[in-house]
């Protein structure tokens, strides 16, 4: 048993370990995709000014800031047509910080609008020094869902993590194993003392005990005339 618990513990950490090399990789690869490029997908807004566009499909609009040390306030109006203002929602948690392809600015979601529908719309950016972006995240979602090495990169993080838990799960207890000591017991068999472990019935040591048997093999001539005479008395002082 533990040489197999021993076989599936190098079995699990060796493809926990190829699965999150590839992880790895695919993340390498798609991480460009991931960086916020200002010039794609994108309506830039100047401090106190507003811009019209036009939306040909229901998609998910993100309102974007660059974050200069401190999370910076929405200070945004979408409306659409006919002149409604949409309120939108908060970021939640899933929409975190975005980088820039720079590395260096960090770009910050102030405002999110879930489900647009199609037609034209205004998009206010009412404050006075800070930049606002609209950022297409539907467009932007189905260009990442039609790459491949992202579903490479979920393949690894998915089944790579949970393996190498099962891995180190076996290890900790083939090294547990190794440190107990076999239990043991001896068995008496035909004049021989066997020792032997007690999950296996392979005979670990044998020795044969130095007390002869009750009875005596080979030539008893002698003590069969001593028989003789022996039986002879009996009789004598039976007869009186």
């Amino acid at each position: 048993m533990a040489s197999g618990r021993k076989r599936w513990a190098i079995r699990s950490t060796g493809s926990s370990f190829i699965l999150l090399v590839l992880a790895i990789v695919a993340m390498i690869q798609i991480y460009p995709s991931l960086a916020f490029d200002p010039d794609e997908y994108v309506v830039k807004v100047e401090p106190g000014e507003s811009v019209q566009f036009d939306l040909t499909e229901e998609t998910l609009l993100t309102c974007l800031r660059v974050n200069e040390g401190a999370s910076p306030a929405s200070e945004l109006r979408l409306e659409s047509s006919n002149g409604s203002e949409l309120p939108g929602r908060s970021p939640g948690f899933i929409e975190s910080d975005r980088p820039g392809l720079d590395d260096q600015k960090i770009y910050s979601p102030v405002r999110i609008f879930d489900g647009i529908e199609e037609g034209a719309y205004t998009l206010h950016n009412d404050a006075e020094s800070s930049i606002l972006c609209l950022v297409d995240d539907g467009a932007m979602a189905d260009d990442l869902y039609g790459n491949p090495w992202l579903y490479l990169f979920y393949v690894g993080c998915c089944l790579g993590l949970p393996i190498g838990l099962i891995g180190l799960v076996l290890a900790i207890m083939v090294w547990t194993d190794k440190r107990k000591l076999p239990d043991q017991f001896v068995i008496i068999n035909d004049g021989r003392v066997l020792i032997s472990e007690v999950d296996g019935a392979d005979i670990v040591q044998e020795q044969q005990i130095g007390v002869p048997g009750p009875f005596v093999e080979g030539p008893v001539e002698e003590n069969e005339e001593r028989s003789g005479d022996s039986d002879k008395r009996w009789v004598e002082w039976d007869d009186g």
